[in-house]
């Protein structure tokens, strides 16, 4: 599923072929709306959106997706006012009582230029949201519903590239601030965000009179300027309650408190310091966006700890892949189920009582949308609620509760995130009054100490409703550099995994914060629903009465690291049955631990014993100094006074499968295997080799083997060399990649640890590791590395059920269908001069159609052997459900299982 990003990245490319457009509705529409549907993600044909379809009084919708979505395009030159009338028969008559279709729930009108988007079964009065087409990348979450019908789109009107200008400007300010040690750091940072809060509060009248712009207008026209003096008796004057000192340009002044001015910074600014503050003070502050400032904000107040702790910005688009399963949507089914004024007012206490807890808040992104949502589900409340008064007769209550600041809960480990998180929350909570109304006052502050500077792991959590966020990702081998053995010790300890990712923990300590039928929605590394990570979060939320009901399963996260992310929305014991599921953006029966389809009770793929001893994680050489260069190895192979082929071998990596074309091993590799020393002298070449190369290094690792044994590999993998001594070749498959690459290699060649090696040297076998059914299994059942593919025999190979062919003929099939693709691959490869991984990208953009037709006959003639249709044969999904189904009848002793016949 494409993350925020890649989608904003589509839509600019969109935006630039279309943004001249001038011809007719009919000529490019078509065009126009499948490359839209392109730019999220999703198929537009695929989804089941229809073009030119349902005939009704008005004409033929343009594009109908049933129950969804109709769109109605006009030529550039049609002003979208005369699709008014059109677009509301349109939506009136698309429903269809005889099949159950509800009326579309949104409405496009689009005249290549500009964006019209209705919801008139909530809406009927007033668009969603109005744009033109320039600033579709901009408000590209208002149309996020064309990447699931499943996602709530985000109407709030961004300015992400005046944001982006302001926290530019104020950037730089604090750089110059900074570089030239213009007060202690943290003082810096203070003074930061109180000019922050200051900009924002006087454009939206919550300082009137402008005192800071009339501050720094009054130093910049003075000779000898004293900002500390100026603008810090300013910030004094904020922290102090009552009138007194407030005439002149402070007469509008109040107080703030809020623990923002509590400490009141005083920094010296030079003149091109003050004028840079000028011209930012100019911006137009009300339209600044709080996630995206405050996200900037804390990557440049405090990025260096933030960055080694796996931190990123969060976009608003992802957010709310937590935020509305979590939040909305629940309250908005409970919303929509009221009939009565009564039902409406007891919801409305119960929402307004309802608390969120962020407890990686960082700059306070999920808290700020999560704020901002439950003031409009407030808003929705209240308009239903003077709706069905009226309806009834019944006189409507005008002292309605609101939604209260305060419910909102943090938990950071940076004191800077946590005051950037305050200071964003405080500029929504202004911003939710201009938009719904009346909540508590805005000044002074609303007190957030319930947002607070904590390590989350270790710190008390305060009880709340729900639990939302992006915890640190931190890989399980960095932890250590990172955090030092004291806190790896206590991590230990107090969660009994052992070392995980980071983000692992925050997914334990959350759901057994929850209370039965309190829901969670969290960010972590793709690690948490696959093998030991796995394990230790989301099976253990399963075991403990969690059901997931919403993930996604892979995307990729903003940052340097270009992490792939799982997002997991899961309810701890809930009261009742849950009847909707959706993973990728797809309404599914149930999701399990591994975010796959199925429920809470599907079988978990095991072990089978007839798989042991069959497939191997490659030697791992402990010592850079085992490898020697083409020179050094031929030259000993050429020295008679020994068969140095017994010790000097070429040594295959994945990189050699995936990209050279004949999938030949480019290094060497000094291997004595189990020599003992005094054998290995008799390589004297390659042992003064291994000596100087690997022994220093040895002679200081902390493994007493390593040392000891210093000329043999660390892992020689015994098991594997016994398995294959006897095979005139064996098979390997890289382990990590973008595909499942096998590769056919000689005996003389010793696979790296980069590899993973199975005992097989027939056609029927390399048929069986070639196919369809075996690639969609190790997709299955592997983890995943930034959205490759990492093959594990104990995961992949060990649950892989084989098939049983009832006749030799089924077997003969498989071999004979294999030696035609394998050797026609190998053609290709030279003949083009390309590795696999080129040659396989080329033939799925419909290249190399006969490789393409000998790979869907071994599919066929593999399906038959497992005694399936070949309507199955490469059908991804309905081969993982049948593998998973002949594993649990395998090992559960319902099928025998006897699939190798040597």
């Amino acid at each position: 599923m494409r993350s925020g990003l890649e989608i904003q990245a589509a839509l600019a490319a969109f935006v630039k072929k279309w943004s001249g457009f001038s011809g007719t509705e009919k000529a490019e529409a078509q065009t126009f709306l499948n490359e839209l549907f392109a730019c999220y993600g999703s198929d537009r044909g695929e989804v089941g959106a229809l073009f030119e379809d349902f005939a009704t009084s008005a004409g033929f919708m343009d594009l109908h997706w049933p129950g969804v979505l109709i769109v109605e395009m006009k030529a550039p030159t049609v002003d979208l006012e005369k699709a008014r009338d059109q677009r509301q028969r349109y939506w009136l008559e698309s429903s269809n009582p005889a099949t159950d279709t509800p009326a579309a729930r949104w409405v496009i009108a689009c005249n290549f230029r500009e964006f019209e988007i209705w919801e008139p079964g909530r809406y009927p009065g007033e668009a969603r949201a109005r744009f033109a087409l320039h600033e579709l990348p901009d408000r590209y979450d208002a149309l996020l519903f064309l990447q699931s019908e499943t996602i709530e789109p985000v109407f709030a009107e961004h300015r992400r590239e005046l944001t982006t200008d302001a926290a530019r400007h104020i950037a730089d300010l604090y750089t110059a601030l900074a570089d030239r040690a213009a007060a202690p750091i943290d003082e810096i940072q203070r003074f930061t965000m109180q000019l922050v809060w200051c900009l924002f509060a006087e454009d939206l009248g919550m300082l009137e009179g402008y005192p800071l712009q009339a501050t720094i207008l009054d130093l910049l026209a003075s000779p000898d300027p004293d900002s500390a003096r100026d603008i810090g008796y300013l910030f004094e004057l904020l922290n102090q309650k009552g009138n007194h000192n407030r005439h002149g340009r402070y007469e509008g002044t109040r107080y703030v408190n809020g623990e923002l001015f509590a400490r009141p910074a005083k920094v010296y600014m030079t003149k091109p310091e003050l004028e840079h503050l000028r011209r930012a003070s100019e911006f137009d502050w009300r339209a600044v966006d709080p996630t995206i400032f405050g996200s900037l904000m804390e990557g440049i107040l405090g990025d260096e700890r933030r960055e080694r702790l796996g931190a990123h910005y969060t976009h608003e688009a992802d957010i709310m892949k937590i935020v509305a399963p979590t939040i909305v949507r629940p309250w908005r089914e409970r919303i929509d189920a009221t009939s009565t004024p009564a039902e409406v007012r007891a919801l409305l206490d119960e929402l307004v009582a309802f608390r969120v807890l962020d407890p990686a808040c960082g700059c306070g992104n999920f808290l700020y949308v999560s704020y901002r949502e439950l003031r409009g589900l407030e808003h929705e409340l209240k308009q239903r609620y003077a709706r069905l008064c009226a309806e009834h007769g019944e006189p409507a209550t005008s002292d309605l509760p609101y939604y209260p600041l305060s419910n909102i809960k943090g938990i950071d480990i940076e004191q800077v995130a946590v005051m950037v998180a305050r200071v964003t929350l405080w500029m929504g909570h202004r911003q939710m009054v201009e938009r719904y109304g009346p909540a508590e006052p805005v000044l002074p502050l609303t007190d957030l100490s319930g947002v607070r500077a904590a390590d989350a792991l270790q710190a008390a959590w305060p009880e709340v409703d729900a639990i939302v966020g992006n915890p640190p990702f931190l890989g399980s081998q960095l932890l250590r550099a990172s955090l030092g053995d004291g806190y790896l010790k206590w991590l230990t300890s107090t969660f009994g995994v052992g070392i995980k990712d980071l983000c692992v923990y925050w997914f334990r300590k959350a759901h057994d914060h929850l209370k039965p039928g309190q829901r969670a929605g969290l960010v972590g590394t793709n690690s948490v629903s696959q093998n030991t990570a796995r394990d230790a979060s989301l099976d253990y939320i399963v075991e403990k009465g969690g059901v997931i009901t919403d993930a996604v399963s892979s995307q990729r996260w903003p940052g340097d690291a270009k992490v792939h992310v799982s997002l997991v929305n899961w309810v701890k014991q809930p009261p009742a049955a849950v009847e909707q599921f959706v993973l990728d953006g797809d309404e599914v029966s149930g999701i399990t631990s591994s975010l796959r389809v199925g429920g809470a009770d599907a079988w978990k793929p095991q072990p089978l014993a007839a798989n042991r001893n069959r497939c191997f994680q490659g030697p791992i050489p402990v010592g850079k100094g085992f490898i020697v260069t083409e020179v050094e190895a031929k030259g000993m192979l050429a020295d008679n006074s020994a068969d140095y082929e017994q010790v000097v071998r070429p040594f295959l990596t994945s990189d050699d499968i995936a990209s050279r074309p004949d999938q030949s091993p480019s290094r060497w590799i000094i291997d004595f295997a189990q020599l003992g020393l005094e054998y290995a002298a008799k390589f004297p070449k390659a042992l003064s080799i291994v000596r100087d190369r690997v022994k220093p290094e040895r002679d200081k690792n902390r493994d007493p083997g390593f040392r000891e044994r210093w000329w043999q590999f660390g892992r020689p993998r015994i098991e594997m060399r016994d398995a294959v001594s006897t095979l005139q070749r064996y098979f390997a498959v890289g382990r990590h990649g973008k595909r499942v690459a096998i590769a056919a290699v000689a005996p003389g060649v010793i696979a790296s640890d980069a590899t993973n090696v199975f005992a097989f040297d027939d056609d029927y076998s390399m048929g069986i590791l070639l196919s369809r059914a075996h690639d969609a299994w190790a997709w299955a059942q592997s983890s995943t590395l930034k959205g490759d593919l990492r093959y594990t025999p104990t995961t992949v190979f060990a649950t892989f059920p084989w098939p049983d062919p009832v006749t030799d003929a089924q077997r003969q099939a498989v071999a004979n269908a294999a030696s035609a693709l394998y050797v026609r691959r190998s053609e290709l490869c030279l003949e083009h001069t390309m590795g696999l991984t080129a040659l396989y990208n080329l033939m799925d953009d419909g290249g190399f159609a006969d490789l393409a037709a000998l790979h869907k006959k071994l599919d066929v003639a593999v399906a038959a052997a497992y005694g399936w249709p070949g309507s199955v044969a490469q059908n991804s999904a309905e081969l993982v459900a049948r593998l998973t189904e002949r594993n649990r009848l395998i090992a559960t002793g319902q099928r025998d299982y006897s699939p190798f016949t040597d």
